[in-house]
């Protein structure tokens, strides 16, 4: 169809409108959102620092290991005293017939005392025992809030992820808005038939669905935030910097210093524990092939007098017992076996996790560096390579050497490009944080993500 001088004027000053905005619709995280909702203030973001300090103060979890441990210091003071002594009272030897208690000269009263001994080091055992259990509640403490912190960090993050998605989406919107306002003007003038501008009405109702899932993730993983910090978190937004984390200083090819950090971690020092403490076990069991020794006292006191008309003499009686562990051998020998058995089963524990840990850790790290060289490629190739198509398949379109369809394909392809690169920076994150979770360093955060500001001006660039 021929065009007029006029309709070729007014198509080529719309196409030029339309490319014009196009950088800023494309790369508009250098200059600021543009045409997206209102941004949040400073004041209202949530940062991840903030949610993890009310997940520490929050968490009752934290404070019931203080309290145990508290109890178990208490227990280990209370094993440092013997059992309670026994004081009896009797009347012996009393005659029947008169009940008279100066009768008889064999009768008395008898007054005493009787003391018990535990088994071998029983005590100082049993003191070590409450000890270590102290010990192991301040490490469960620890590894609980290793937990804790890689669950917040991962909520936050893919949180980020979901909030930037949806803004990414709003920024394509603008763009499909100006596509679809163009080619509806083409329309118009009898240019483009309608298929072209159903096509365009459809990419945005596209969106919209998108838009869906974007909210909906988005909801999920902040009220995750929410639930870890037991209140709701001010700041419905978060931050719309990505704060990364910094990378891990040390030589992860060295694999004694990695094994050092892996045997550093509470999840293997409460299993350190444990065989500690069924190590002691293991020797209080031992303890019961001890004699056990016990000493009484007693004073008898007499009334009456001798044949000889003086004072009948009270009575001291003093004895020591032992209890010899003759007859139970077989139950004390099958207790010290269980008791070993226990303790052998926990060091295979103990490996099974070091091997578990070890190899996770190898897993995420070599995960970690193919996703730094796939999330370099998407800044260095494909995005500004996709961003050249696009503007190329819009100039082809309007000179009718092109079709719709390209255009929207190659825009699809672009909207999924830049997706997939928010989401390989954000895996990033998360494998760091899984890294310090493992190795036990509290790495902190970046100011700025610089990969984006990298890939937004070489996008520039390129348009």
């Amino acid at each position: 169809m021929s065009r007029t001088p006029i309709q070729n004027l007014k198509v080529q000053c719309q196409l030029v409108f339309v490319i014009l905005l196009m950088p800023l619709g494309l790369f508009a995280n250098e200059t600021g959102n543009l045409h997206i909702s209102k941004k949040e203030g400073p004041e209202k973001a949530l940062g991840l620092s903030q949610a993890l300090a009310k997940v520490r103060a929050n968490d009752l979890s934290l404070l019931r290991f203080d309290v145990d441990t508290q109890a178990f210091h208490a227990e280990a003071n209370a094993s440092h005293y013997l059992p309670d002594p026994v004081l009896f009272a009797a009347a012996q030897s009393i005659p029947t017939d008169t009940f008279d208690l100066d009768q008889e000269p064999m009768t008395q009263l008898r007054f005493g005392v009787r003391q018990m001994f535990p088994k071998g080091d029983t005590l100082s055992i049993k003191r070590d025992l409450s000890g270590i259990n102290a010990e192991i509640q301040g490490i469960k403490k620890a590894s609980l809030w290793r937990k804790l912190k890689l669950n917040t960090e991962t909520a936050w993050l893919e949180a980020w992820y979901w909030q930037k998605n949806k803004q990414l989406i709003e920024e394509d919107r603008v763009f499909l808005t100006q596509v679809l306002d163009f080619v509806q003007s083409l329309y118009q003038v009898g240019v483009k038939d309608q298929s072209n501008l159903i096509g365009a009405e459809l990419e945005l109702i596209k969106l919209d669905e998108k838009q869906i899932v974007a909210d909906r993730n988005f909801r999920k993983y902040r009220n995750q935030l929410n639930t870890l910090a037991n209140e709701n978190l001010a700041g419905d937004q978060l931050s719309t910097k990505l704060l990364t984390f910094k990378k891990p200083g040390i030589n992860f090819k060295n694999s004694d210093l990695l094994m050092s950090k892996f045997l550093a971690h509470p999840e293997i020092k409460a299993l350190d524990g444990r065989v500690d403490l069924l190590g002691k076990k293991v020797n209080l069991a031992e303890q019961a092939f001890e004699p056990t020794w016990g000493m009484e006292v007693s004073y008898g006191l007499r009334g009456g007098e001798n044949n000889d008309g003086s004072d009948r003499a009270d009575f001291l009686n003093a004895g020591v017992s032992v209890q010899l562990p003759l007859f139970t051998k077989g139950k004390q020998s099958q207790t010290l076996s269980a008791a070993k058995f226990r303790k052998s089963s926990i060091e295979n524990m103990r490996l099974e996790a070091l091997q578990k840990m070890r190899f996770q850790f190898e897993n995420v790290y070599q995960q970690y560096l193919i996703t730094v060289d796939q999330r370099a490629l998407y800044e260095q190739g494909i995005l500004p390579t996709l961003a050249r198509q696009k503007q190329s398949a819009l100039q082809s379109y309007e000179s009718d050497k092109g079709d719709f369809r390209t255009v929207t394909d190659l825009f699809s392809k672009e909207q999924n490009a830049k997706i997939r690169h928010q989401r390989l920076r954000v895996n990033e994150q998360l494998m760091i944080a899984k890294i310090n979770y493992w190795i036990g360093l509290d790495a902190g955060l970046e100011k700025e993500s610089m990969p984006e500001a990298v890939a937004n001006k070489q996008g520039a660039k390129a348009q």
